[in-house]
C-alpha cells in the first residue's frame, strides 16, 4: 500500500515538474517570440523611415524635372528660351546661391578640409583612369573624349548641391558648397583637354586659365568665402533683393534641366551611351563612395559625396562637345540618360547608405 502511494507521488511530481518546465520553456519562447518580432517591427520602421527619406530627396527633383519637360512638349518654353534661361541660373542665381551659402556658414565651424581634398584627388584619378581605358574601348576619336567627360564630371551645381540641401534642410552644408571649389576647376580643365586631345580643337594653356577663373560658380564661391572671411556686412537693402533671386536658382535649374531632356538623338549612340551611364551612375559611385566610407567619411560629408560621384552627367557637358568638335549627339544622349536613369539610382545610393547608418 505504501508503495502504491510513494509511486502515486512520484508520478505526480514528475507531473508537476514536467508542467513547470513547459510552462518556463513557453514564457521564454513567448519572450523571445515577442523580443524578435519587436526587432522585426523596428526594423521594418527604419526601413520605412530610410525609404522615407531618400523619396524626399529624390521626388522633389523628379517633380521639378517633369514638369519642364512638360512645358517643353506643351510648347510653354523653347529652345531659345531654354538656353537664355540656362545662362541666368549659371551666371546669375547659381553664384549667388553658392555664395549666400557660405555667408550664411557659422563663424568657429571647421570645414571638412579632408573631403574637399579626397574629392579633387580622385576626381583627378577618374579622369586619368578613364584617359587609359577609354580610347581601347572606343574607336571613334571624336566620341572618345565625350565618353571621358560624360564619365568623369557629374552636374554637381545644378543636381548635386539641391540634393544636399534637401536632405540636411536644417543642417551645416557648407562643405557641399565649397566642394564646388574643389572639383569644378578639375571637372572644367581636364574635360577640356579631354575634348582638345580627340577631337581636334586646340585652346590655350591662357584660355583654360581664363575660362577656370572667371567660371561664375568659382566667382560666386570665392565672392562668399571671402566675405565670410573678412566678416563684411551686407546690408539688408541689397542683401534682402540679392537672396530672394538666389533662391530661384534650385527649382530654375531642374525646371530647365527637364526642358533640356531630348530623347531623339540617342539610337545611333545606344552601346555608348549605356556605357556612359553605367560608369557614370554605377561603376564611379561605387569604387569612390565606397573608399570614402572606408576611411570614415560620414553624414553631410558623404552626402556631398554622393552628390559629386552620383549625379548625372553635366549639362555643361553639351555645349562643350559641340564648341569643340565632339560628338554632340553622344553628348546629349549622356545628360538625357544619366538624368533619368540617376532618379533610381541616386534614391539607391541614398537609401543604401541610410540603411546602413551612415547618412
Amino acid at each position: 500500500m505504501l508503495t502504491h502511494w510513494h509511486q502515486t507521488l512520484m508520478f505526480l511530481q514528475y507531473i508537476t515538474s514536467s508542467f513547470t518546465s513547459l510552462t518556463t520553456r513557453v514564457h521564454k519562447t513567448s519572450r523571445q517570440l515577442i523580443k524578435g518580432c519587436s526587432i522585426l517591427v523596428m526594423k521594418g520602421l527604419n526601413a520605412l523611415e530610410d525609404l522615407m527619406f531618400s523619396l524626399d530627396t529624390v521626388f522633389p527633383l523628379l517633380i521639378m524635372m517633369l514638369v519642364g519637360f512638360g512645358a517643353r512638349k506643351a510648347g510653354i518654353i523653347g529652345d531659345s528660351s531654354v538656353r537664355q534661361l540656362n545662362a541666368c541660373v549659371f551666371k546669375i542665381f547659381l553664384p549667388l546661391l553658392l555664395c549666400f551659402n557660405i555667408v550664411d556658414t557659422q563663424h568657429g565651424m571647421v570645414f571638412d578640409y579632408g573631403t574637399l581634398l579626397y574629392a579633387l584627388v580622385t576626381s583627378l584619378i577618374c579622369f586619368a583612369v578613364l584617359f587609359f581605358i577609354v580610347p581601347r574601348m572606343c574607336k571613334d576619336r571624336s566620341a572618345c573624349g565625350v565618353m571621358i567627360q560624360g564619365i568623369a564630371r557629374s552636374n554637381y551645381a545644378i543636381f548635386g548641391i539641391p540634393m544636399v540641401m534637401m536632405m540636411y534642410p536644417n543642417s551645416d552644408t557648407s562643405v557641399a558648397v565649397l566642394m564646388v571649389i574643389a572639383i569644378v576647376p578639375v571637372f572644367n580643365v581636364m574635360s577640356t583637354i579631354a575634348l582638345m586631345m580627340y577631337s581636334g580643337h586646340h585652346s590655350s594653356t591662357k584660355e583654360i586659365v581664363k575660362g577656370i577663373l572667371l567660371n561664375p560658380l568659382i566667382l560666386g564661391t570665392a565672392a562668399g568665402f571671402a566675405i565670410w572671411l573678412l566678416g563684411i556686412p551686407i546690408p539688408s537693402l541689397i542683401g534682402t533683393p540679392l537672396r530672394k533671386l538666389s533662391s530661384i536658382a534650385t527649382p530654375l535649374a531642374l525646371f530647365l534641366l527637364g526642358a533640356s531632356l531630348d530623347f531623339t538623338k540617342a539610337k545611333s549612340n545606344a552601346k555608348l551611351i549605356t556605357i556612359s551611364v553605367l560608369g557614370r551612375l554605377v561603376v564611379v559611385p561605387l569604387i569612390f563612395l565606397s573608399i570614402a566610407v572606408m576611411i570614415g567619411i560620414r553624414d553631410v560629408s558623404l552626402a556631398a559625396l554622393i552628390a559629386v560621384y552620383a549625379s548625372p552627367t553635366s549639362v555643361s557637358s553639351f555645349p562643350m562637345a559641340q564648341q569643340m568638335g565632339g560628338n554632340d549627339d553622344l553628348a546629349g544622349g549622356q545628360v538625357v540618360f544619366t538624368t533619368v536613369f540617376s532618379i533610381l539610382t541616386v534614391f539607391l545610393w541614398i537609401f543604401i547608405f541610410k540603411s546602413l547608418g551612415l547618412l
